[in-house]
């Protein structure tokens, strides 16, 4: 019920636009240039008038009148049918008026946006003309369908998008994903046949999403035959080029093509493009702007403007009459600005709907700083303005208006690399600023009264609203001076984070009232730098004042700096939750009252390091990090046992003198990782500890140790271990007892030269993914290992053992639901046994990788499941599969995704 209603709304709205682009003015001199019969859209308006004045009744009568319903239903195809037709108008319209070069253009058109387009897949406004095509089902798609969306897979084929054949009014193809992009471990890919076959039969295609499809490398030409084309999105594939053609899509509003880093143009003629709206090209590698983007008179949103040398690319200028830009702009190689009057033509100032602006220069070294100077002083944003960014800057000061109070929207600065500039702007006046990034500029020595906001009567407070201030990368700077001036308060009364990196000269003292200052970073900063006097060297220290920090700092990392070794005695840090120390060479201990709220606790190349505290670490520790510390002794069984609350400890190549590790101690500890333990021979419970102490590790990784010999006796009793990995560790032969009573393991990955034997008594049930690299001394016992019985088993990567591979494809070994095959690394192997893999009826990827005796694919061919082949390195194999013309050919056809050494050729 409520979804009818919905629908019935929705037709109501298209019924309304449809009125409105009737009355339009664009659609009246069309008919009358056509010489047609203009009063025939006027009872065709006064027909949809009418239909709107009783749908209201006819929404009603639907529920108990079936014949009503059916109504509604052939009503709702003639509108959209009427939008179509007036679309081909529209689009007839706009190409008569861009041939003419009239581009003096009103639009009323409805703008089919993001969100209303999601709104409608996501309630299904009505099941007949919205439809989601789901992972894995097979469906019987409407054929009245209007807006489609699919859940991604890794590999979209052909297949899946086999219902749509019949589906000719399709206006919206989407794809969409259950998860966030970030958590797809490979890239995505779809068939090439969804461009060649499916895409230009969808003549009605108003929404077209192909994002994050990497093997897309351009658009077919024909694409500029879709007219009614409003919304495309590329982002984040592997397109190289767009096609002429594309500016012919007159109704085209909105092109996305985030994150398209092969992408280096755009076609010439964009400026055709006139009903464009939305322009991201963010993340691109385009060179220069076509000429006369000024035409786009429509564009509300363009993330970037390229200038660039050549007489065919757009000047500056042009954005002065992009009037309705919004957003974020970026103006890129700005060297290129031949006269700095030009720049003014871009009309920043008078832009008020930009809200982050980002100036940009080339990065070779400026030859006029003068000019350079003028060219920014023009490109003076809107008071509006929320962020800005500068970098490459050649000038030697910076202009006027930069750090000007009227600027009392901004809220994030950043200035990088301006290699020539000898002081720092008046940022301190701006009232709203709270992020200030500043790095790598070379020629500041001293930061003083300029940056707080000058002499006189400027702000009282400085910096008043500042809560994260960065300087990185500052190889001049040596004095900050932290007196704003007479009569001023002291600056950064609300500074939180305070990061400072990589400034070798800096002396002398932080500021000294931080009284909000709860994250403090500081790497190679200070003592680096001495100064001589005629009698001795005299070291010069940066130096805090840790009583304005004792109630509010939180998170201290302290990395080269032996000069802030007085802030390691953490106890008065009472609210210190976080602490890093690294390249620390001036202690043999750390201090022995460290905060009691301490919760992270991370020690990196501290070489000189001996021993912890002696009363221990604090027992709310839930963190501790220990890398490159050879000397440092380990936590004594004493101090351990107080550690109740640690749940992740990484040791990486530290406490060489440790030779025996208690599992069993840390009752909560879910991720332990230790690698490059040289002298550690074994992993046992511990003395005094308990089995349960191990029931939440979820996480174990051991890797490279050299010495490791044994696992604790009867196994491991970690009922919840779902990730185990165990490489490089030279001298293990046996790897630990009962791992088929793992229930919970997920992952197992093995790389072990000299391991003889495991899983005498089978694999953990549930495993979803294993892998086993080398083991050149495994026994081939894998009858026992019961691979066949791991219905959850989803992933399979074998490296480097033939005879192994050979046993399981042989003997059929593997289960029939695996899903990922990846074999590598297999010099001597020449053929693959063809019956093994037929077994493998729900393969879908099969990778081989350095292979390079490899010759022959199986007679019987490969599984018909497979949709996704990827062959690397293997030079033998490469040639006989080169399509059409290599005798293997034929058996890889039918695989709707072939990669060949990271080249798509299906």
């Amino acid at each position: 019920m409520a979804g009818a209603l919905i629908g019935e709304a929705f037709l109501s709205a298209s019924i309304r636009t449809l009125c409105d682009k009737i009355s339009s003015g664009k659609l009246m001199d069309f008919f009358r240039r056509k010489r047609l019969d203009h009063s025939l859209l006027e009872k065709l308006k006064l027909t949809f008038l009418a239909l709107d004045a009783v749908l209201d009744d006819a929404e009603e009568k639907q529920i108990e009148k079936p014949r009503v319903k059916k109504w509604l239903d052939e009503l709702k195809h003639a509108v959209f049918d009427a939008e179509d037709l007036l679309a081909e108008i529209d689009a007839e319209a706009l190409q008569s008026k861009v041939e003419a070069e009239e581009y003096q253009t009103k639009t009323t058109s409805q703008v089919f946006t993001m969100h209303d387009l999601i709104n409608d897949l996501a309630m299904s406004v009505s099941g007949e003309f919205c439809f989601r095509l789901d992972e894995g089902e097979s469906h019987e798609v409407p054929k009245r369908v209007r807006h489609l969306s699919y859940m991604r897979g890794r590999f979209d084929t052909a297949a899946r998008f086999k219902p749509l054949d019949e589906i000719k009014c399709l206006r919206t193809l989407f794809p969409m994903s259950l998860r966030p992009y970030h958590e797809w471990d490979k890239s995505l890919y779809v068939s090439i046949k969804v461009l060649d076959d499916l895409l230009p039969a969808l003549k009605c295609l108003r929404v077209l999403s192909l994002s994050r499809y990497k093997n897309i490398t351009q658009l077919p030409d024909y694409i500029g035959k879709h007219l009614n084309l409003h919304y495309i999105d590329l982002s984040y594939t592997a397109v190289k080029k767009l096609p002429d053609t594309m500016c012919t899509l007159y109704n085209l509003q909105t092109l996305l093509l985030v994150g398209c880093s092969s992408l280096v143009e755009l076609p010439a003629d964009m400026r055709k493009l006139i009903n464009l709206r939305h322009l991201d090209i963010s993340g691109t590698c385009v060179k220069e702007m076509p000429v006369q983007m000024g035409r786009l008179k429509s564009l509300r949103t363009l993330t970037a403007f390229v200038l660039g040398k050549s007489t065919g690319s757009g000047g500056i200028g042009e954005l002065g009459q992009l009037s309705k830009l919004r957003g974020k702009l970026s103006i890129l190689n700005l060297q290129n600005v031949v006269n700095p009057m030009d720049a003014l033509g871009a009309n920043l100032k008078d832009k008020k709907d930009l809200n982050e602006v980002e100036l940009a220069w080339g990065r070779e070294e400026a030859d006029d700083s003068i000019k350079e100077r003028r060219v920014l002083e023009s490109l003076q944003p809107s008071v509006n303005l929320v962020k800005l960014t500068i970098r490459f800057y050649g000038g030697t000061s910076f202009p006027d208006w930069l750090g000007d109070s009227s600027f009392s929207n901004i809220q994030v600065m950043r200035l990088s690399e301006c290699s020539t500039c000898l002081s720092l702007p008046p940022v301190g006046r701006l009232p709203a600023l709270k992020e200030l990034y500043i790095q790598r500029m070379k020629f500041v020595m001293s930061i003083g009264v300029e940056f707080y906001g000058g002499n006189g009567a400027c702000l009282s407070q400085p910096f008043q609203s500042l809560k994260k201030l960065e300087f990185k990368k500052m190889p001049e700077w040596e004095e900050w001076l932290s007196s704003p001036g007479r009569g001023q308060s002291p600056g950064f009364p609300r500074l939180e984070e305070l990061i400072l990196e990589n400034c070798p000269k800096l002396r002398g003292n932080l500021p000294d009232h931080l009284p909000s200052l709860k994250k403090l970073w500081v790497t190679d900063c200070g003592v680096l730098h001495e100064r001589a006097t005629r009698t001795r060297w005299i070291p010069w220290s940066l130096i805090v004042n840790t009583e304005s920090l004792r109630q509010s700092l939180q998170q201290l990392k302290i990395v080269r700096c032996p000069g802030l070794s007085s802030l390691l005695e953490t106890e008065s840090l009472s609210s210190l939750w976080n602490l890093e120390v690294q390249i620390f060479s001036s202690t043999d201990c750390l201090q022995p009252h460290l905060s009691s709220c301490l919760r992270q606790l991370r020690l990196v190349n501290c070489a000189s390091l001996l021993s912890f505290p002696r009363n221990g670490l604090p027992t709310s520790l839930t963190i501790l990090g220990i890398e490159n510390c050879w000397r440092l002794e380990f936590l004594s069984h004493e101090m351990m046992a107080k550690l109740t609350s640690l749940r992740y400890l990484d040791l990486g190549d530290s406490c060489h003198s440790l030779r025996s590790f208690p599992l069993g101690v840390f009752p909560k500890l879910s991720s332990l990782h230790i690698w490059g333990s040289k002298n550690l021979e074994s992993l046992a419970i511990g003395e005094g500890a308990d089995d349960e102490n191990l029931t939440h590790l979820d996480h174990l990784y051991i890797s490279l140790c050299p010495n490791l010999v044994s696992f604790p006796h009867g196994g491991l009793r970690t009922p919840k271990l779902a990730r185990f990995t165990v490489e490089g560790c030279e001298n293990l032969k046996l790897l630990p007892d009962r791992i088929h009573t793992l229930t919970a393991l997920q992952k197992l990955w093995i790389h072990l030269p000299n391991v003889e034997s495991f899983a005498e008594g089978g694999l953990p049930p549930n495993l979803q993914s294993f892998q086993i690299s080398g083991c050149e001394k495994l026994r081939p016992s894998v009858e026992y290992w019961g691979l066949q019985r791991l219905v959850s088993l989803r992933r399979f990567c074998i490296f480097r053992r033939e005879d192994l591979l050979e046993t399981l494809l042989k003997e059929q070994l593997l289960p029939t639901t695996l899903h990922s095959l990846v074999i590598t690394g297999m010099k001597s192997l020449k053929s693959l046994e063809g019956k093994g893999l037929q077994h493998l009826t729900c393969l879908q990827e099969l990778e081989i990788g350095w292979c390079d005796s490899l010759e022959f694919l199986p007679k019987e061919g490969l599984p018909a499941s497979l949709s996704f082949l990827s062959i690397r390195k293997c030079s033998s194999l490469e040639k006989r599969c080169q399509k059409k013309t290599g005798q293997e050919w034929s058996k890889i056809a039918h695989i709707p995704l072939i990669k060949i050494d990271e080249q798509f050729i299906i």
